[in-house]
């Protein structure tokens, strides 16, 4: 079989199978039958006739199970029996261990030697989305252009070369030296004239060398960014396979699970997320099997039925950290410190001297087990080893935390070479910094009078929160600035935790390819790393939980409320970006935000009352913003409610399905501009602030 017809068929079952493992996860938690049944069936009937033509008997056959298994109940529209649904998850698990035989060594026969497999002879395969390859090409196409443009510098140096032999020639003539003075007088007009043209095909070649090298140059800085993103995958590629295995890790255990995943759009290098998905799925399996309770158990402890794990993906700096954490029993330190003594780790007489911390670190051990039965799964301490291996591999560091009848966390720290996200820039005096977007919570305006100073830091009111307030500039060592200005207020973190870093200016969002900061360079407090703008100029990224540490540092002293409060604005929007922006401009303009993501989430928030605006989207999955307007002038409680519609949509159609629905104003995001939109809200909502109670 061709080679590359084979990788093409791993790429492709690797996505069915994670589409069906999620799709049976799905309709387990209550998802429409009529309507994920179909899918599954063709998901299943595609996995079949992929692994006949490369001839997988095994995936096909198990495919050809499913598909027919699934048949009935996708003609005739009955619902699937929920307890079939892990019988289900358990085939398609086999038909991944299959899959993942394909990449195993070949068996070895007794008395022969294993075969060698050479450093890198399989080659990696990732799915790139196609306008980064699109962005690619096109600066391919531009730096050509460029480099194009500099023929004409290099004919202008050609120029400059015979014009400097001319003027050799010139200065060495027989009239240089001797001749009438007529004669000495046209061999120096003559040399003046050369003289000028070799001055003017130089300058003429410098400014074309000037210009066209820098462009070609920030082409190229642009071309380099692009080719390293595609080298990028988000962790969320990772999530259907933890929620496959947790699901089937349940089904052989008799218990529930809920897997929660959160940090999906980090970006990281493909072969780092690769080798920490075998990890993952160790920590995963260990926390169903031997963190959760059973059921019943649960109950009566007042937990709920189904266990929790949440798997997270967080950036730190220069690391990324990965984190398993399940609701369940916590590790049984005295169970470990027994099996330790068992197994010969550690002496009886010193069993008793270990702590909480050396007590966890031998979970990492390989073989180590507080289990006292072997099964299918692997039990707290099996496989966790390998979950340190891989962390070593990596360069990072494996740990864990306990809680009893809490749960319990393993934790993945590792160094990453290359990571994208979204980053928020910030003008600092003359310095510009990049903020990572997913750590901020708001941005407001500060005026002098909002901030109560003491020392170097300060605090202000932010949703009736009280907020430590730093400005960046002391952090990045610049002379301290005037108390009595206005700032423009960077908030980091979400609830209690809070706190604002304040900048000069904000210059919008970006996403940006960062790099650890060179070996040369002197480590440099809370910088995770650097990125370059379209100049091929580096800025800084700021590491921001280490920035939110610094801020909470001394002694903040209260604020007592005003006697005035903010409007209350709800911003729907599928879009972070969007949210974000419109956050950021009616926050600096003084109003309190609140953010949904559906029109189901806002017709919650909406519900609950206290909002003086509302401002959605059209187009959102599930609820449309035009819905959600009609769903509102239909409450008898929010009739009156104002509602602005901001849209991509901008046809006259658009705006008269708009009206009819009931919005009160209508803005096309094409046509985006700041002081109107302002504008629109403040007529409508009757300004930033109202009377307190």
């Amino acid at each position: 079989m061709n080679d590359e017809i084979l990788r093409y068929f791993k790429v492709e079952a690797r996505e069915l199978l994670q589409q069906l493992g999620q799709g049976f996860v799905a309709l387990e938690e209550g998802a429409d039958d009529a309507e994920m049944v179909p899918q599954l069936f063709r998901w299943a009937h595609t996995l079949k006739g992929a692994a006949r033509v490369v001839s997988h008997a095994r995936i096909a056959e198990i495919a050809h199970a499913v598909e027919d298994a699934l048949q009935p109940f996708r003609d005739e529209g009955v619902p699937l029996p929920r307890s079939s649904v892990s019988e289900f998850i358990r085939l398609v698990a086999q038909m991944g261990d299959a899959l993942a035989e394909m990449d195993a060594p070949p068996p070895v026969a007794p008395g022969e030697e294993p075969q060698p497999v050479p450093d890198g002879s399989a080659p990696e395969t990732l799915r790139v989305e196609l306008s980064a390859l699109e962005e690619l090409l096109d600066g391919l196409a531009e730096a050509v252009v460029r480099l194009g443009g500099l023929r004409e510098a290099v004919e202008a140096v050609g120029q400059a070369r015979n014009a400097a032999e001319g003027l050799l020639e010139h200065l060495t003539a027989p009239a240089a030296a001797s001749g009438s003075p007529a004669e000495r007088a046209r061999w120096l007009s003559r040399t003046l004239s050369v003289a000028e043209g070799l001055n003017g095909a130089l300058t003429r070649a410098g400014r074309r060398l000037d210009g066209g090298l820098g462009k070609v140059e920030g082409e190229l800085s642009r071309l380099r960014d692009a080719s390293h993103a595609l080298r990028l995958v988000p962790a969320s590629t990772l999530f259907g396979a933890l929620e496959l295995a947790a699901h089937e890790a349940a089904a052989l255990t008799g218990k529930r699970v809920s897997l929660q995943a959160e940090g999906g759009d980090v970006r990281l290098d493909g072969h780092v997320l690769a080798a920490v998905r075998q990890a993952l799925l160790h920590a995963v399996r260990n926390a169903v099997d031997h963190g959760l309770e059973m059921p019943e158990e649960r109950l009566a402890l007042g937990k709920p039925e189904a266990g929790r794990v949440l798997v997270r993906v967080e950036r730190r700096g220069a690391r990324v950290r990965f984190l398993c954490e399940d609701d369940g029993r916590g590790v049984d330190l005295g169970g470990v410190r027994d099996a330790a003594v068992a197994r010969g780790l550690v002496l009886e007489q010193d069993a008793a001297s270990l702590d909480e911390a050396a007590l966890l670190d031998l979970l990492f051990q390989a073989g180590f087990s507080t289990a006292r039965s072997v099964t299918d799964l692997s039990g707290r301490g099996v496989g966790l080893d390998v979950v340190r291996e891989i962390a070593r591999a990596l360069k990072g560091e494996a740990t864990a935390a306990t809680w009893p009848s809490l749960g319990t966390s393993i934790i993945l720290d590792v160094p990453v070479s290359l990571t994208s996200l979204e980053v928020l820039e910030a003008e600092v005096g003359n310095k510009r910094v990049l903020l990572p977007l997913d750590a901020l919570s708001a941005t407001v305006r500060l005026g002098p009078e909002t901030l109560t100073w003491v020392g170097a830091r300060a605090s202000f009111l932010h949703e009736e929160q009280t907020v430590t307030f730093l400005p960046l500039s002391s952090v990045l060592g610049h002379p301290e600035p005037p108390q009595s200005r206005a700032w423009s207020a960077v908030v980091i973190g979400r609830g209690e935790a809070r706190v604002a870093v304040g900048v000069d200016r904000l210059r919008g969002i970006h996403r940006v390819v960062v790099r650890p900061l060179p070996a040369s360079v002197p480590p440099l407090p809370l910088v995770a790393g650097a990125s370059f703008d379209a100049q091929g100029e580096p800025l800084l990224v700021m590491d921001m939980v280490g920035l939110a540490h610094w801020v909470r540092q001394g002694h903040v002293p209260t604020v007592q409320a005003q006697p005035t409060r903010k409007r209350r604005v709800l911003v729907i929007d599928d879009s972070v970006t969007t949210r974000m922006l419109e956050q950021g401009i009616l926050e600096s303009a003084g109003y309190q935000v609140e953010l949904a993501a559906s029109g189901e989430e806002g017709l919650e928030k909406v519900s609950r009352g206290g909002h003086s605006l509302v401002i959605v989207d059209v187009e959102m999955p599930g609820m449309s913003g035009l819905d959600f307007t009609r769903k509102v002038r239909a409450t008898p409680a929010l009739a009156s409610l104002p509602v602005i519609m901001v849209s991509s949509l901008g046809a006259e159609e658009d705006q008269r399905r708009g009206r009819e629905a009931g919005v009160s104003a209508y803005i096309v995001k094409g046509e985006f501009d700041q002081h109107g939109f302002l504008d629109t809200v403040r007529r409508l909502s009757g300004g930033p602030t109202e009377r307190g109670p």
